[in-house]
């Protein structure tokens, strides 16, 4: 049995007359005759039976006309899905975020247009450090990732730019270097300081900049995140260091003032993998570097 005898009698049942319905599939009548006979010997029933010059469905073919319009109907309808994976409208996206991507304007504004845009794909979001989130990439965990600089040196992975913000110290409401208009690492060498665990990026460089100056950061707690840090911020353990998509976080206990030891600023990169990326992926980072062209984070300037 062919999907073209189950469209030839759904023709048939729905015209309720072979002449009719082979006009309609452009047949000659008939060949579309031999067709339903085919396909009633094949399921050992009659489907039809003749009523004057008009036909009737048996009770047989009452009921396979039903199973047939619902096969006939998934078949279209997985049709059309796999056209549209195939073109990057559907299907399904894994996206990583580290704790810092998720707080930033941009990408979630980012997602929110992607679900408008496909409303048809299925979108997995997995949020992990930056280094966890390049190994779930290599190892094919998840297509895409908002993560922060350093990139590893691989070459399997590419990456385009993003997102670049300020940094910030985080205080507590009342500390003293609040009535700074901006903090340098001359000020923070004698402060305790709270710092996620990640040994690259921003802990590598705060190292250097505390070396320079002929003194290690004084480290009286570290953590899984930056979430957590301002957190012990509020609670007063010490001071942090912070992306500005944070700065919003606690105001009522935490003051924010820039950080502004040689510049530098935080970068989130989308990252996928090299030469080998889906059609939605593909259509995703589109998407992304688009949108980072027009929205950028509020405190994006203030470095």
């Amino acid at each position: 049995m062919e999907l073209r005898h189950l469209r030839y009698f759904c023709a048939v049942a729905e015209d309720m007359h072979v002449t009719r319905a082979a006009e309609r599939l452009r047949l000659a009548q008939p060949a579309l005759t031999q067709q339903i006979k085919a396909l009633e010997e094949e399921l050992q029933t009659p489907l039809l039976r003749r009523v004057g010059r008009g036909i009737q469905l048996t009770q047989a073919g009452v009921v396979f006309w039903g199973e047939a319009k619902a096969i006939l109907d998934q078949v279209h309808t997985a049709t059309l899905i796999a056209r549209e994976t195939a073109r990057g409208l559907a299907g399904r996206l894994s996206i990583g975020l580290t704790e810092t991507a998720s707080f930033a304007p941009p990408v979630t504004a980012v997602l929110k247009l992607a679900r408008e845009r496909w409303p048809k794909a299925e979108f997995a979001l997995v949020q992990a450090r930056s280094g966890d989130l390049f190994t779930a990439l290599i190892e094919r965990q998840i297509d895409v990732a908002f993560a922060r600089t350093p990139m590893p040196e691989n070459a399997s992975l590419e990456w385009h730019p993003f997102l670049t913000e300020g940094l910030f110290v985080a205080m507590p409401k009342l500390h003293p270097l609040a009535l700074k208009h901006s903090v340098q690492p001359s000020d923070l060498i004698d402060e305790g300081l709270i710092m996620p665990r990640a040994r690259g990026g921003l802990r590598a460089d705060m190292n250097a900049e505390f070396t320079a100056h002929g003194k290690a950061p004084r480290i009286v707690q570290e953590t899984p995140g930056y979430v957590m840090a301002i957190n012990l911020v509020a609670a007063g353990f010490g001071l942090t260091i912070v992306p500005a998509t944070l700065t919003g976080l606690r105001p009522s206990a935490v003051t924010y003032r820039p950080w502004r030891p040689s510049a530098r600023k935080s970068q989130l990169l989308i990252v996928v993998r090299q030469g080998e990326i889906s059609p939605i992926a593909a259509n995703f980072v589109a998407l992304a570097t688009e949108a980072a062209l027009r929205l950028k984070s509020p405190r994006t300037k203030s470095s």
